[in-house]
C-alpha cells in the first residue's frame, strides 16, 4: 500500500472511531469518595430508614452540649401534637430557671415570674441558644418538675433507639455523666425534623419577641451560619435547620439537614475546631464540614425509589372471575431511600413477596375481589440483610364473579364427591343396558319381520299354483 492510500485511510478510521463511541453506552460514573471530615464524630443518615451514609466514629461517647435542646424541644413538640399542651400557652418561669446553668452560659435573661408563649420560649431556646428558656420548657412539660422531665428525656432517647445516651439536664452544659454519640444524636434530628413548627423555628434567621411583664422586647439571630447567607463561606442554600452549639468540652458542633421531596438527611458535627483559613478568617469548621458532607451528599447521592406503590408487583390467580382469571397487586405503601445514583437497585435490593393463596393448603382465590383487597404481603431486604416493611399487597382493580363459572364450579364440586359418582356410573349402566335391549329388541323384530314376509310368499306361491 502506498503512503497516498495509507493517509487516506488514517481519517476514514479515526471518523468510524468517534462515530461508535456516539453510539456505545457511557460507563456509569462511581461516586467519589466522602470528604475528610476534621470533627470527633460524624454522621449523614436518612431520617426516615435510619440508614447512614457517611460515618465517622458514629459511636464513640461525646458530648453534644446544645444539640441537647433538640431533645427538650422535641418532647414539647410531641406533648403539643398529644394535646396536652399548646404553642400559644402562656408559660411562667419559676425558681427552676436557671438549674444547672454556670454564670458565663448563654441565657436569655429570663426570671423567675416572667410570662411568655411556649412558642418564644422555643425561639429563645433553639434560636437564641438560652439556657434558662430549656429550663422553663422542661419544668412546664414536665408539670411542674425538672428532674422528671430530664427522666423523659432519657426514656424518649431509648425509645429513639439511642444507645449510648445520657442527659443530665434540658440545654447540654457539662453534667456529670452526660454524654451522647453522633448516631444517636442523629436520631434524635431524624425525629425532630418530623415536626413542621419546630423547623420553622430552627430555619428562621432573626425575630423579635414581644415584652414580656418582666422584660422588653428581646432580638434574637440565629447563630446557626450554615443557613445565612450573610455568611458565604458557611452558607449552604439547601441546609434546613437545626441547631449550632459550642463549649469547651464539646468543641463546636452543629446538627443540620437537607430536604429532598418530603425527605429529610440530617447530619450531625461534633468535636470541631476553629482555624484560620487561606483568607486569613478564623473558621468554624463545625459549618465548613457541615457543608463538605452536603455538596459530596448532593452529588453523589438522590432519592431513589425502591417501592412504588402504582407498579405491579405479582399477578396472583382468580377463580370464578367474569372476564379475567386474575389480578394484579401493588404494595399499599412506598419506599424510597437516599442512595447512590449509580447504585443499581435491582443489583441490592430483593423483593419477598407472599401471596396468601398461594401458600401451601391455602385456599385458592375466588372472585369477587374487591379493588384493594389485601392478597398479601411483601419485605424488601438489602445486602446488609436489613428488612424494610412489610407492605401489603392489594388487588389494583376488582374482579366480579361470574354466574356460568360458579354453576360449572358447583356442578363440579357436586359431582366429585363418591356418591354422585357411583349415580353417574349408575345410570350410565342403564343407559347402557337400555341400549342393549333396544337393539336386541329390534335384532329380533327384524328377525320376525323378516320371516313372516317369508312366510307370506310362501302361501302366496301355494296359493297360485292351486
Amino acid at each position: 500500500m502506498n503512503k497516498t492510500k495509507r493517509y487516506t485511510l488514517l481519517p476514514m478510521l479515526l471518523a468510524a472511531v468517534l462515530i461508535l463511541q456516539l453510539f456505545l453506552p457511557m460507563p456509569a460514573s462511581a461516586a467519589t469518595e466522602p470528604p475528610a471530615v476534621d470533627a470527633r464524630a460524624a454522621v449523614l443518615m436518612d431520617a426516615e430508614s435510619g440508614d447512614l451514609l457517611y460515618a465517622l466514629q458514629p459511636d464513640d461517647p461525646v458530648y453534644a452540649a446544645g444539640l441537647t435542646v433538640m431533645m427538650t424541644a422535641l418532647l414539647a413538640a410531641e406533648a403539643v401534637d398529644a394535646g396536652d399542651i399548646d404553642y400559644a400557652d402562656m408559660v411562667e418561669a419559676t425558681t427552676s430557671v436557671r438549674t444547672d446553668i454556670s454564670e458565663d452560659a448563654a441565657i436569655q435573661g429570663i426570671e423567675p415570674g416572667e410570662t411568655m408563649s411556649l412558642q418564644n420560649l422555643l425561639y429563645c431556646a433553639l434560636i437564641g441558644s438560652g439556657s434558662d428558656a430549656c429550663n422553663v420548657i422542661g419544668t412546664y412539660v414536665g408539670e411542674g418538675s425538672l428532674s422528671g422531665f430530664v427522666e423523659r428525656m432519657n426514656t424518649r432517647a431509648k425509645e429513639l433507639g439511642c444507645k449510648n445516651t445520657h442527659f443530665g439536664n434540658t440545654h447540654g452544659l457539662p453534667h456529670a455523666g452526660q454524654q451522647t454519640t453522633a448516631r444517636d444524636m442523629a436520631r434524635i434530628a431524624a425525629a425532630f425534623v418530623k415536626h413542621d413548627e419546630l423547623m420553622n423555628i430552627v430555619n428562621t434567621i432573626s425575630i423579635e419577641i414581644p415584652e414580656t411583664n418582666l422584660s422588653g422586647a428581646r432580638h434574637l439571630n440565629n447563630g446557626n451560619y450554615i443557613l445565612r447567607s450573610d455568611y458565604t463561606r458557611y452558607y449552604y442554600s439547601y441546609a434546613s435547620g437545626i441547631k449550632s452549639s459550642y463549649t469547651d468540652e464539646a468543641g463546636f458542633c452543629l446538627a443540620s439537614a437537607v430536604k429532598t421531596d418530603d425527605s429529610y438527611v440530617v447530619s450531625i458535627v461534633l468535636g470541631c475546631i476553629s482555624k484560620e483559613s487561606d483568607s486569613g478568617f478564623m473558621d468554624i469548621q463545625s459549618f465548613v464540614q457541615t457543608r463538605s458532607l452536603f455538596q459530596w451528599f448532593s452529588q453523589n447521592y438522590g432519592l431513589r425509589e425502591i417501592v412504588n406503590p402504582m407498579a405491579p408487583i405479582h399477578e396472583v390467580k382468580v377463580e370464578l372471575g367474569e372476564g379475567s382469571d386474575t389480578v394484579v397487586v401493588c404494595a399499599d405503601g412506598s419506599l424510597s431511600l437516599f442512595l447512590p445514583n449509580d447504585l443499581v437497585i435491582s443489583d441490592h435490593y430483593k423483593r419477598n413477596v407472599k401471596i396468601y393463596s398461594e401458600q401451601p393448603g391455602a385456599e385458592p382465590l375466588q372472585a369477587p375481589v374487591e379493588r384493594g383487597q389485601v392478597l398479601g404481603e411483601m419485605t424488601v431486604t438489602d445486602d446488609a440483610g436489613k428488612v424494610y416493611g412489610p407492605f401489603k399487597l392489594v388487588a389494583n382493580t376488582s374482579v366480579s364473579v361470574s354466574r356460568f363459572s360458579v354453576l360449572k364450579h358447583k356442578l363440579k364440586e357436586t359431582f366429585s364427591k363418591p356418591f354422585w359418582k357411583y349415580v353417574v356410573w349408575g345410570i350410565i349402566a342403564i343407559i347402557v343396558i337400555y341400549a342393549i335391549l333396544v337393539i336386541r329388541y329390534n335384532v329380533i323384530r327384524a328377525r320376525y319381520r323378516k320371516m313372516r314376509r317369508k312366510q307370506r310368499r310362501e302361501e302366496a306361491r301355494t296359493n297360485s299354483e292351486r
